[in-house]
């Protein structure tokens, strides 16, 4: 069963470089681009934080973060080795940045040996923070137990898709509220993120552990970041 869910996952990343969904194949853009991020934020400063997209496949991820990082509002790292399709062993650099910075990354695995490798960044700068998208797919398990035993090593609740009916309560019991963040995806998941906050408070958790994953986990973890 494992192994045919890892086939599925790995399936709708393309050869050509594109994603598909439900029949449909769209273009992932190779160089992302920071500066429509950066126009929210700075139109929005009171509403919005960004993430420095990076894809050391095609470009120096330094630079790229260089060209950001002193502006307000970018508080961490997004790299996504699944979509772009590296191993994670290609942000070391950037692991070591932030882990000096006392910045967090936000990584989205891929589903083989170097593209999903969740230890590789974790054990040689034990001190970086890192969250794991979607409650660490696509080897949630894996990671849960990985993550019981590192200290700053997070998952995020982002995108009902990922962290399914099942797979949330599961996740939560298993790494407890303090390691769960909740995350609202991309730009065109909103109804999406309403179904996944709607689940988050029906769950048999006190009002406390509610806040935790809601917004109290990610402030404590900017707090030590800033």
């Amino acid at each position: 069963m494992r192994v045919l869910g890892l086939a599925l996952y790995n399936s709708t990343v393309t050869s050509d470089g594109k994603v598909s969904m439900l029949g449909k194949k769209y273009l992932l853009y190779q160089q992302p681009d920071n500066k429509y991020v950066d126009d929210v934020i700075q139109t929005y400063p009171d509403k919005f934080y960004g993430w420095i997209f990076v894809n050391p496949k095609v470009s120096d991820p330094l630079k790229e973060i260089d060209k950001w990082i002193g502006k307000p509002g970018w508080i961490g790292v997004k790299a996504h080795p699944f979509w772009h399709s590296y191993p994670v062993a290609l942000l070391e650099s950037v692991a070591a940045f932030c882990a000096e910075q006392n910045m967090p990354v936000l990584i989205h695995l891929g589903g083989n040996r170097e593209k999903g490798d969740y230890r590789y960044l974790p054990e040689r700068h034990p001190r970086l923070k890192i969250i794991y998208a979607h409650a660490g797919v696509p080897l949630y398990r894996e990671i849960w137990n990985y993550a019981k035993k590192r200290e700053n090593v997070f998952v995020d609740l982002s995108n009902p898709v990922y962290v399914d009916e099942g797979i949330l309560p599961t996740v939560i019991k298993e790494l407890g509220v303090e390691k769960c963040i909740f995350g609202t995806d991309g730009p065109y998941a909103n109804a999406t993120q309403t179904m996944m906050l709607q689940r988050i408070n029906l769950l048999p958790l006190s009002d406390c552990e509610k806040e935790k994953i809601l917004g109290g986990n990610w402030h404590k973890l900017l707090e030590k970041s800033a």
